[in-house]
């Protein structure tokens, strides 16, 4: 209104006259009237002194806060502590009892009413728009919201199964006469009456109520659009019975198609529901049988009474498990190191071969074989001793051309006998999914006079042990590494390739160029979890109510107890999809070289203790005395046993997560006057659901001799694999072994984000 009145006023300046005093009154009126109508419309009120034009984003905006400066504290500062760390904030003194949590919650505040008034443009021309558009800074834009709304309900395919006599399917051996029919499909991939053989497959499944199958064709039949429609005699349905999601083996599946990029065999998967003699069974995922076919893994495969050696093999991984046909073993014999430093020794592993029977001595030839082609890798890898392989297993030195670079020479000879490029992309999907069974991997080799003789791993399989559906804190977590660490599931459960390339550069490097390649599909793929779930809700939701899945303990000693609050089939699919993002994230801020930005420093976590003031910071002493000096804090040890301490966060303002700041650096000294001539420093890390020091949860490393010189080590958190949650403290066993006077200055301790 106000701008109204301003335009009539430019008239203001024309001589008085009759005509003037017409106008003037016709325009109080022509204002009374505007008002009166705007009151009877229910128009805002502009009477009050806010510019109609004020950005929304400047007004009422909450200030800000200085916390006061702690009061200087004279002279040396001297910490004694043997109780557990205090909660405490790093800018007061340290008491006795645990300080009050500060960080209170964010204050609320009325956003002013930026709607806009209707006006006349005859009497009211606006200025153009401010720009509000923010300054690019070079991150991603956001990609719009999904729509569940988006995505049409449809009718998932049926398949029927009738066996001859309405006999049950019981046996993981005998296969029951059947006819198998599709429908509610395409019309292209619907058949009725295919004769075929059906029996129970499959392992901690096949002992569940809800059994998985084995189906085998009399002739040859393509099922639905899977493998570009070509007809098989093999196939499987999997039962997913302990993932209630009935999502896990589907994604990583789909995610495989997208990392194997045709390099090696995966499995093409749709679910079916499935009837078996009329009775409703459920939701099943139809997948392919691993095998040897031109079109599944296509190796030379041996007839029936060929007794040859130099054939196709493959080898599914059984595990403990020594029941299955063709069983043989293989002895690697070697002790791996993980990323970490554990180190564990493998001497025989256990696999079964997959088609027709073999002979005893083409089973050894294959173990031969096979166990020479890890003592290669692990010679090149840990011995820089470089070996070429015969067929029959000998292994012979090789020489390279001077100038060779040792990675150049690991590289070569590795990948004569073995498939890295295989490695790495299975080493990434097991990485992503954290599958607890990734050490009962499948592999390949080819012996025939045709083959490259280079084993190969392939097939991924089995996937409902992972994403979170384990007892493990390791596989729940969607952060920190898993398929390279031991100590991320005690060692037995992950590959022994992937642990054996995970410290190697040139691997991760190859890990890396994977990566970013395929991220954004893998991206898709977490997203089509949800489409799938909303695509089939209502087979998805049958099966989920008419199977009633032990959720939570009794469910499977698998199985988090907190999996139990999903009440419906949907819940399980946004926690599956939320789990898959939140990991992707993680390991693309790792693998993604930039693709995803590092966390900003914080002074928080930069504690400078050559300053009284950060005392606070530190709790937990025993068995040694701290005292914040001028050139670090000063420690001495009372006893010579484990003196240790904690460093602690948990007083913060704000918390920090520990994947976002993997890195931490220590600069100390050793005093020459110090009696031993090499020490080490144990670092016990207190993170996420880890309050205070465990075992299992430490990391370490060796210092500088006793030279009086500050050294700066920096450490890689994130290689630990627990490392992971909101950042609560650590404890520093300064020295691992010392003796009596021995002492040591620390000036700085800071968690970085690169």
């Amino acid at each position: 209104m106000s701008m109204h009145i301003r335009k009539q006023s430019r008239h203001l300046g024309r001589p008085m006259t009759s005509l003037w005093l017409t106008a003037l009154l016709l325009a109080v009126v022509c204002v009374c009237l505007l008002t009166a109508c705007r009151g009877e419309t229910g128009m805002p009120d502009d009477s009050g002194e806010q510019s109609e034009y004020t950005d929304a984003t400047t007004a009422d905006t909450p200030g800000t806060t200085e916390t006061p400066a702690p009061e200087d504290t004279p002279g040396e500062s001297t910490v004694t502590d043997d109780r557990e760390p205090t909660e405490s904030t790093p800018t007061g003194e340290v008491t006795g009892t645990d300080a009050p949590d500060t960080a209170g919650e964010p204050t609320e505040t009325n956003q002013p009413d930026t709607s806009e008034e209707t006006t006349d443009p005859e009497v009211l021309t606006l200025p153009p728009e401010p720009d509000t558009q923010p300054p690019d800074t070079g991150e991603a834009e956001e990609t719009t919201p999904f729509d569940p709304s988006s995505v049409a309900k449809e009718t998932m395919p049926r398949l029927d199964i009738v066996t001859e006599g309405g006999q049950s399917v019981t046996s993981k051996e005998v296969y029951v006469r059947c006819t198998v029919s599709m429908s509610d499909c395409d019309a292209s991939f619907a058949f009725t009456d295919s004769p075929a053989g059906i029996r129970v497959r499959g392992n901690s499944t096949a002992g569940a109520p809800k059994k998985p199958y084995r189906l085998k064709f009399d002739v040859k039949q393509p099922m639905l659009d899977l493998n570009d429609g070509h007809a098989f005699r093999n196939w499987c349905l999997m039962a997913d019975y302990f993932d209630s999601s009935m999502l896990r083996t589907y994604a990583t599946l789909q995610m495989a198609e997208a990392l194997l990029d045709g390099c090696v065999y995966s499995s093409d998967c749709a679910h079916v529901e499935v009837y078996l003699n009329g009775v409703y069974q459920g939701v099943y995922l139809l997948c392919e049988q691993t095998q040897i076919n031109k079109n599944r893994i296509s190796i030379y495969e041996k007839e029936d009474q060929d007794t040859s050696l130099e054939v196709g093999y493959l080898m599914i991984g059984q595990g403990g498990r020594f029941d299955e046909p063709g069983n043989i073993k293989v002895y690697p014999d070697i002790t791996v190191t993980d990323r970490n430093g554990q180190s564990m020794h493998y001497g025989e592993m256990n696999f079964a071969l997959q088609g027709s029977e073999y002979t005893e001595e083409q089973k050894a030839y294959c173990s031969t074989y096979v166990s020479a082609v890890f003592q290669v890798i692990a010679k090149a890898l840990y011995e820089e001793k470089y070996y070429s392989l015969s067929r029959d297993g000998t292994m012979v030195r090789r020489t390279f051309p001077a100038g060779t670079t040792t990675e150049e020479k690991q590289i070569q000879t590795i990948d004569a006998v073995f498939n890295i490029q295989s490695a790495v992309r299975l080493c990434i999907l097991d990485e992503i999914v954290k599958n607890l069974d990734a050490m009962t991997f499948n592999m390949y080799v080819d012996l025939s006079p045709w083959g490259d003789g280079r084993l190969t791993l392939a097939a991924p399989w089995d996937f409902d042990f992972s994403m979170a559906n384990t007892h493990y804190n390791s596989t729940h977590s969607a952060t920190g590494f898993y398929a390279t660490n031991l100590s991320a599931s005690d060692g037995v459960r992950v590959n022994l390739f992937y642990v054996m390339f995970g410290r190697i550069g040139w691997f991760e490097d190859m890990v890396k160029q994977v990566w970013q390649a395929h991220h954004d599909d893998l991206l898709a793929v977490a997203q089509d979890v949800l489409v799938e779930s909303l695509r089939y809700d209502d087979a998805f939701s049958r099966d989920f109510v008419t199977w009633d899945r032990p959720l939570g303990g009794t469910f499977s000693h698998h199985c988090t107890e907190d999996l139990a609050r999903f009440s419906d089939h949907m819940d399980t699919a946004y926690f599956v999809n939320d789990w898959l993002l939140r990991r992707l994230a993680w390991l693309d801020r790792r693998w993604g070289d930039g693709m995803a930005e590092a966390a900003e420093p914080s002074p928080l976590l930069n504690v400078d203790l050559t300053n009284p003031e950060n005392a606070a910071y530190l709790s937990g002493f025993q068995y040694c005395q701290g005292i914040i000096t001028a050139n670090g804090l000063y420690l001495t040890q009372d006893e010579g046993y484990d003196p240790q301490f904690y460093i602690d966060f948990t007083g913060l303002p704000e918390p920090f997560e520990a994947e976002d700041y993997p890195y931490l650096e220590i600069t100390c000294m050793v005093p020459a006057t110090n009696q031993l001539d090499e020490y080490s420093t144990e670092l016990f890390l207190c993170s996420g659901s880890v309050t205070h020091a465990r075992a299992e949860c430490r990391t370490a490393f060796s210092l500088e001799g006793r030279d009086g010189v500050y050294h700066t080590y920096r450490i890689d958190l994130s290689e630990t694999g627990f490392w992971e949650g909101t950042i609560h403290r650590i404890r520093i066993d300064f020295f691992g072994s010392c003796l009596p006077g021995d002492a040591m200055y620390i000036s700085r301790i800071a968690l970085k984000a690169k």
